[in-house]
């Protein structure tokens, strides 16, 4: 399908954090707009873009912790979308298809960064626990402390450097369903795991930001 034209140079100079960019279409089936992307309807491509973009930069955004990045991915989805849409063949949501698109191509932005950007040991900030099952605490346990780091808008820079940190795949997982509040099924869907595996996942991010949260209390802010 030929993406270029008046509908591709409108979709460059979108604005994929205006809302407005998602008003003002009629609800159409996905059965119907797959159908219609399919036969070539220029139409399609942009009431896809009117419905999806917003949710699209916000999950690239998210993973790469980039604007820059997070636009790249963004054309990058769309690109791959209609280059690879006559190869739907339904067996998920159209949804689902399209943040899975995003995914992946925000992991293949993620890896140009790589060198960039450390990730650190997510097993460095679990708890541990002794011979007999009980906790070894680094730090003390303060919680309200902690909850009120992590609830302070005014140290959102360092949160977000703490999840920048986690690797991929605990990343991916926290910011789809913490973030962009994807449910625990939809997140499986779209990575292709179990929700059992998903769970894991995601407590596994949680403990570590709680964890770092804790150390960052302890040491006084540092």
């Amino acid at each position: 399908m030929e993406v270029e034209g008046d509908s591709a140079q409108r979709f460059r100079g979108a604005d994929p954090t205006a809302p407005g960019q998602m008003m003002g279409w009629a609800r159409a089936s996905d059965a119907d707009i797959v159908a219609r992307l399919k036969a070539g309807d220029p139409r399609a491509f942009e009431e896809v873009l009117g419905r999806y973009q917003v949710k699209i930069y916000s999950l690239a955004r998210g993973l790469t912790r980039n604007d820059e990045d997070a636009q790249d991915v963004l054309q990058d989805t769309f690109l791959s979308i209609f280059k690879s849409i006559k190869s739907f063949k339904g067996d998920s949501s159209l949804s689902t298809w399209i943040y899975r698109v995003t995914v992946n191509a925000a992991l293949m932005q993620m890896r140009k960064r790589r060198k960039e950007r450390q990730t650190v040991p997510i097993e460095d900030y679990l708890p541990r626990f002794d011979d007999d099952g009980h906790r070894v605490a680094v730090v003390p346990d303060w919680y309200p402390l902690v909850d009120q780091l992590l609830m302070n808008k005014e140290l959102g820079g360092l949160l977000r450097d703490w999840i920048a940190a986690l690797h991929a795949d605990y990343r991916t997982v926290f910011v789809m369903r913490d973030q962009e509040e994807m449910s625990t099924e939809e997140v499986a869907s779209v990575l292709g795991l179990t929700v059992a595996a998903v769970k894991s996942r995601l407590q596994r991010a949680r403990l570590y930001l709680r964890e770092r949260a804790k150390r960052y209390v302890y040491s006084g802010g540092r």
